[in-house]
């Protein structure tokens, strides 16, 4: 008996240990070296293996001691910022950079207005009208103080008014921005990528808030600088406006930017909505209230903005939603400093949609400064 269970623990551990056993009195020779032979039928078989990969389950844990296991990763990349635009600034470095790009983007698309300001402009102008009249139309009738209705009462509702109205009047501009950048997409890319090319010729395209020197070295190093940037200057010009050149002959998302506009219109208008009583909240709180409301709505019209002038910079990108809302979210600082002060101008009744067009053209410079990966 013990010499049989003798045998059937050799059995075993040879078994474990992939080595096959061979006896003189055996059929078979002496075996052979056989790397990692398949283990089928021992009984000291682990039915996962102990933790081995899925086309060999092995027995024993003690072989599998020094095995690198891969680390376990999220699956999907549209949890990585897209490689295809430059890293997000920190804040608050973007914050200047926006305004940096707002100012200069605004001087550049006033010195060289593109051929489709006129319709643009025009067709904004008249849909934001309509939009406004409508409602102010609507908001009075709806949230208007009853005839009955206190003091208390009436105060209440003419607050709330006030509040709806300077909404509307934020909004609408950009409601009609975007139906317009959907019927007539080429308008839009037409002002975008004429901004891009004015930026690029007039030393603009690289707006970063304090690109120059920091004024240390001597007098002869800055001047080797100057003599080498100034080399490396037309090189880099025009390396940018084959950059436009091949942006603007792309083909885009295509069919596939309906679905992201769509996206992107309820992502805009969840936001909207979950800041609205936030802000009617605030308007109630004495001295700042006011000023707080209007910066909350201010900044959530930015922030709209930016998103619908990038659109045919985002389009011919081919980036999906995905990565415009990754995008968009990461540059929001330097993104809502650019279009806070159009945001503003296209709120003034009447001449404001007079600013789309302008706002439109200095994205193109907005596109080098935040988005756009340098060149040279």
């Amino acid at each position: 008996m013990s010499l049989v269970m003798g045998g059937a623990a050799s059995i075993d551990i040879t078994a474990s240990t992939h080595v096959h056993a061979w006896r003189p009195g055996s059929h078979s020779g002496p075996p052979r070296h056989r790397p990692n032979p398949p283990l089928v039928g021992t009984r000291l078989r682990h039915p996962h293996g102990f933790g081995a990969y899925p086309h060999r389950a092995l027995v024993s844990p003690l072989h599998h001691r020094h095995t690198k296991v891969p680390p376990l990763r999220a699956s999907g990349n549209d949890k990585e910022y897209p490689s295809t635009v430059r890293a997000p600034i920190p804040f608050p470095e973007a914050v200047g950079v926006g305004l940096a790009a707002a100012a200069s983007g605004a001087k550049t698309a006033l010195a060289t207005p593109s051929d489709a300001w006129k319709p643009l402009t025009g067709a904004v102008a008249a849909l934001a009208l309509v939009l406004d009249v409508a409602g102010f139309y609507g908001i009075s009738t709806v949230l208007g103080p009853a005839e009955d209705a206190g003091a208390i009462g009436r105060l209440f509702s003419e607050l709330v008014v006030l509040t709806a109205d300077g909404a509307c009047l934020l909004l609408a501009p950009l409601v009609s921005l975007a139906i317009v950048q959907q019927v007539l997409p080429l308008l839009g890319e037409k002002i975008f990528f004429d901004g891009a090319r004015a930026a690029v010729e007039a030393g603009e395209g690289g707006v970063e808030g304090g690109m120059g020197s920091s004024g240390e070295g001597t007098k002869t190093s800055e001047q080797g600088s100057s003599n080498e940037s100034s080399k490396i200057q037309p090189s880099s010009n025009k390396m940018k406006l084959e950059i436009v050149d091949s942006l603007e002959r792309g083909d885009g998302l295509g069919l596939k930017g309906i679905t992201t506009a769509a996206s992107r219109t309820s992502t805009l208008a969840s936001l909207t909505a979950s800041t609205v009583p936030l802000g009617a909240a605030v308007t109630f709180m004495p001295g700042l209230g006011p000023v707080l409301a209007a910066f909350l709505a201010t900044t959530v019209a930015s922030y709209a903005l930016a998103w619908e002038l990038l659109d045919p910079y985002f389009d011919k990108k081919e980036l999906n939603f995905q990565a415009q809302d990754q995008i968009m979210w990461a540059n929001r600082f330097a993104l809502c400093a650019f279009a806070a002060p159009f945001t503003v101008a296209l709120a003034v009744p009447l001449i404001g949609p007079a600013a789309t067009a302008v706002a439109q053209g200095a994205a193109g410079t907005l596109m080098w400064a935040v988005l756009e990966p340098e060149t040279g």
